[in-house]
């Protein structure tokens, strides 16, 4: 709730044109705003695009209270508590992500992605199991096996004999099959690339993935299937079950898809038969699922229902028997429709590394990096073997002397900032980066990677740091976030709660202010609603003796509704002008009138008497009087804000900016 308020505090934050004006525009307190500032937040919050002299010059009002506040805020020491600062902190690391990747590769990475999803593809393949970090030995010796397993591999009848020779050698260290169709993301990133930048009827060339060496052989590509909704009956049957047991189920899986064909209902037959505890209490139903999304045979069954409500026969999975009925179906959407969610799937897959690599690359060239590789070689002199087992303890006393700069960064164009990472750092983040487990590799080797790894890491932490200096767009973008943080919890302190818990100062200002909170002109009366002239007639009967013989809504009710629930319906109460269309159609004179325009029914209205205005209670207007008083003590605040700060506007400066 707060960040949107915050939002909302500062205006929507987005990313505009940034003039670069910074001749300064106003002093507060000593503090320069330039113009540059002023009309950032300007052209966000002047959503029309219409700019006039009376519009900029009531802005500038605002904006002034508005920097006022905020300077309160900074000299009672907000801008320093703990919960501040973790609080920008954690708006900050939200608002950088963007910055820390490159966003071009991101967005090729997206429009990538989009594209392949139109298209499913089906495919076999060869791996050759070989650990991430195998030694350069085991590396290529797993890439000759694989060459040496698909030589000769033309067409798929090839491809089936090597996938069934490699089924009966009981290698462990290699797999062959037949994977179905799939689709973005349904494999490892390398894996897909190869799969779709190969013709059908071909074979890929070797390529690696955390899993080893594979050759993709792609049997076929087709448009995107989209994703389809489908429920289903379920009975178990798998390979641990007996002979007769897997009988029995086959036979009652065709009973209920012919009680079905006979009419039965199907939703009854989910509750009293499927087997699938998670899905029978609500109707079979199971999540959207596209290609690749669950078992070949079943999605394929699934896929192959044309019309909501058409049911599958039953259909034999590894787990047992369903019985499928469409539900609904839609395609993978447009491009700007999918855009986002491809975006966070892409953070989440290893190709969001890519990003990440780009900009490193960049940021190599852009910054200066000095290394100091015999510092370094000092430190990694602490490091033993037990680094690679993930058990190493650093020596604290040892590492105390090692003070020494083992990698240095320089921005020369924009902050002018020099970064020393000393033996220390580089220490530490071995130790924050040790784990545990995993295969055991040369000391030399893990070492290397280490370094290599923390040089990224710093630039990345350097670059985080220099966000503001290089982005004026995100600069402007902390400021205001920083701004409207410390507003947000001064309002609250000063206005907004203050009305709510001053129960002293709100009853004062509603007895000085009764009557800006008036009821108008109101009728106390009952709307009566016929079904039929025949009960038109006897409510009207009821109605006009109701004040004599002391009816109620309830017996006049209770009567006409013997026979029918929905003959007489009775709305009664206070009624203001506008409440109620059928009271505002009928004069407001004590009596019984009968309504205009009341769509064929007869609608009777009884006014029982016409009230004048009056002040409302502070119990009925509590809501609009608190408001009122927030409103007036913002007033005041600001007034003793501008009495206490001095505030100047160059008015050249202005007058330039608003012609």
């Amino acid at each position: 709730m707060k960040k949107h308020i915050v939002a909302l505090l500062i205006s929507a934050i987005t990313t505009v044109g940034y003039s670069q004006d910074e001749r300064v525009l106003m002093t507060i307190a000593d503090d320069n705003v330039t113009v540059q500032e002023f009309l950032n937040i300007y052209n966000k919050n002047n959503t029309n695009n219409v700019v006039d002299k009376k519009t900029m010059e009531e802005y500038l009002d605002l904006f002034i209270n508005f920097k006022l506040k905020v300077k309160e805020a900074e000299s009672l020491g907000m801008d320093t508590a703990k919960k501040f600062i973790n609080e920008l902190g954690g708006y900050r690391n939200q608002l950088a992500q963007p910055y820390l990747t490159d966003k071009n590769l991101t967005e090729q990475l997206i429009q990538e992605a989009y594209d392949r999803m139109t298209q499913d593809v089906s495919a076999y393949h060869i791996l050759v199991r070989v650990e991430a970090n195998a030694a350069p030995a085991d590396t290529l010796e797993a890439l000759q096996k694989l060459k040496k397993l698909s030589t000769g591999i033309k067409t798929e009848a090839d491809m089936l004999k090597v996938v069934d020779y490699i089924k009966g050698d009981n290698d462990e260290s290699t797999i062959a099959e037949s994977l179905g169709y799939f689709t973005a993301f349904s494999m490892v990133y390398p894996f897909e690339t190869a799969a779709y930048n190969t013709e059908v009827g071909t074979l890929s060339k070797p390529v690696r993935t955390r899993f080893g060496y594979h050759v993709v052989f792609v049997r076929d590509k087709r448009p995107a299937r989209g994703e389809i909704k489908v429920s289903h009956i379920f009975i178990r049957s798998n390979a641990e079950m007996t002979d007769e047991q897997r009988e029995s189920a086959a036979d009652r899986a065709k009973e209920i898809y012919q009680r079905i064909k006979n009419g039965e209902s199907y939703d009854d037959l989910v509750k009293q038969y499927s087997e699938d505890k998670a899905t029978s209490g609500k109707g079979g139903m199971l999540q959207w699922f596209g290609t690749g999304g669950t078992a070949p045979m079943f999605e394929d069954a699934a896929f192959s229902l044309k019309h909501k409500g058409d049911v599958s026969e039953p259909v034999l999975s590894s787990y047992g028997w369903h019985i499928i009925r469409r539900e609904d179906k839609r395609d993978i959407g447009s491009f700007d429709e999918v855009k986002s969610s491809i975006k966070k799937r892409i953070e989440k897959d290893s190709r969001g590394l890519q990003g990440r690599q780009s900009l490193l690359n960049k940021l190599k060239v852009e910054y200066a990096l000095t290394y100091n590789t015999k510092n370094r070689d000092k430190a990694n002199k602490l490091v033993t073997e037990d680094y690679t087992k993930g058990e190493w303890k650093l020596d604290s006393e040892k590492a105390k002397a090692l003070t020494a700069n083992v990698l240095t960064i320089t921005d020369n164009a924009y902050s002018k900032r020099t970064q020393h990472f000393t033996q220390q750092d580089y220490l530490n983040y071995l130790v924050k980066t040790q784990k545990r487990g995993g295969l055991v590799e040369l000391l030399s080797k893990v070492l290397n990677d280490k370094w290599n790894s923390f040089v990224d890491d710093m630039l990345i932490e350097f670059e985080n740091a220099n966000l503001e200096a290089k982005y004026p767009e995100f600069k402007a973008l902390m400021q205001e976030y920083h701004d409207g943080i410390l507003l947000f919890d001064l309002m609250d302190q000063k206005v907004w709660s203050k009305a709510v818990k001053d129960t002293s100062g709100l009853e004062a200002y509603y007895e000085s202010h009764k009557k800006d909170f008036m009821w108008g002109q109101r009728v106390d009366a009952s709307i009566y609603e016929c079904a039929s002239e025949d009960v038109a007639k006897k409510t009207l009967k009821m109605a006009k003796s109701r004040v004599k013989k002391g009816y109620t809504d309830a017996d006049i009710q209770n009567k006409m509704n013997e026979s029918n629930p929905l003959n007489l319906s009775i709305r009664s109460g206070l009624f203001s002008k506008t409440d109620e269309e059928v009271v505002d159609s009928v004069p407001w004179e004590v009596g019984i009138h009968t309504a205009a325009n009341t769509k064929g029914k007869t609608v009777y209205v009884q006014i029982y008497s016409v009230m004048e205005p009056k002040s409302k209670l502070l119990s009925e207007s509590r809501g609009l009087v608190t408001s009122a008083y927030q409103s007036e003590l913002e007033k005041q605040w600001i007034e003793e804000l501008r009495s206490k700060y001095a505030y100047k506007v160059d008015r050249a400066v202005f007058d330039s900016i608003n012609k």
